[in-house]
């Protein structure tokens, strides 16, 4: 008798459409629970490598201070623009190198090319851009009150907006805090946001000489000195902004109107720095548009802000990093932002 190899017809019974469609369907349910996760996960850990950019960057700037008793300035001479507080920094962060490419006595449009576009990781928040991609070389004016990323002129312009003064240099998404708008005068009428007047931490050197003529050929700023040091921040250091992220519009990367210019370059106060206040409050996101108040001078340039959901990171002037809400009323916005008003600031949880 010989065995009987046949199998059971249950046992050759695969699985039916309606039990593939169930499975998948749990597949794709366990999948939309965890994406969100995921995602949540991998921005907090961008969020915290942001965060630690701008430490390195305050404690850049604290062994700067050490190095020279002063803070290093926004810019070292206005008008055509010299070396940006970025470049004055570099040394601190491990870029001696790139810091050495740099002649402080001639402006940004005289350096090499390897000065103007070397990149450094450390200036760029990894939930908004890798480090690559140039400023465009572009004429800009700086009281455009068209939103961007239309192009408008608006009034006269000068040598230092021109796109043969802003040649292609590397980015950055932050910015050392100027103050806000009014300055020390405290006026809101009028800007001091540009000048020695400005009333944040890092603020425009005074140059020797001073460029009464520096579209001159062969101009150079000779010596400089710095306006801020440890001594001037009257309201505490753990109150004091020192640089945070900068408003950079979605779709403008590299544009000269919102301020993403050659970040080495001190052409312009908005491109290496920011302001904060009552004029100014925090950017809401990559797509918020709103203008600065006050005075229709770089209004799309002049926020800080963010591509972290609900929140802006800053580097205080002891070197502390923190989260600030972009909800944060514009009172005690301009009391971080200002290193000497005398008043106390109070931050929600």
């Amino acid at each position: 008798m010989g065995l009987n190899r046949s199998v059971r017809p249950e046992l050759r019974r695969g699985f039916t459409l309606v039990e593939l469609l169930v499975v998948i369907a749990i597949i794709g349910v366990l999948v939309a629970l965890l994406l969100p996760a995921v995602q949540a996960a991998r921005e907090a850990s961008r969020r915290s490598s942001c965060a630690n950019n701008l430490r390195q960057i305050g404690l850049a700037t604290q062994n700067f201070h050490d190095s020279s008793n002063a803070f290093p300035p926004l810019r070292i001479a206005g008008a055509e623009g010299w070396a940006s507080y970025f470049v004055l920094i570099m040394p601190y962060l491990e870029q001696g190198s790139l810091f050495d490419r740099w002649d402080l006595t001639r402006k940004y449009a005289e350096q090499s090319v390897t000065a103007q576009q070397t990149q450094i990781k450390a200036y760029y928040c990894p939930t908004r851009r890798p480090p690559t991609g140039l400023s465009v070389a572009e004429q800009h004016w700086p009281n455009d009150p068209s939103p961007p990323p239309t192009p408008s002129s608006a009034g006269n312009t000068e040598q230092r907006f021109s796109a043969a003064n802003n040649p292609p240099g590397a980015l950055g998404d932050y910015a050392a805090c100027i103050g806000d708008m009014r300055g020390t005068p405290n006026n809101p009428s009028a800007e001091h946001w540009f000048n020695v007047n400005s009333n944040g931490a890092i603020i425009i050197a005074s140059p020797n000489p001073a460029p009464g003529n520096p579209a001159a050929a062969g101009f150079q700023v000779v010596t400089w000195r710095s306006n801020t040091r440890f001594s001037m921040i009257e309201d505490g250091t753990s109150n004091t902004f020192l640089a945070g992220e900068k408003q950079i519009p979605n779709k403008m990367f590299g544009r000269q109107k919102v301020g993403d210019g050659p970040l080495y370059s001190g052409s312009w106060s908005a491109i290496p720095g920011r302001i904060a206040g009552l004029e100014d409050p925090l950017s809401r996101g990559p797509n918020d548009l709103t203008p600065s108040g006050g005075a229709v001078d770089a209004i799309w340039a002049r926020k800080f802000g963010s591509w972290h959901p609900g929140v802006c990171q800053f580097v205080f002037c002891d070197g502390s990093t923190r989260l600030i809400r972009v909800t944060l009323d514009v009172e005690n916005l301009r009391r971080l932002a200002v290193r000497n008003d005398g008043d106390a600031v109070s931050i929600p949880d």
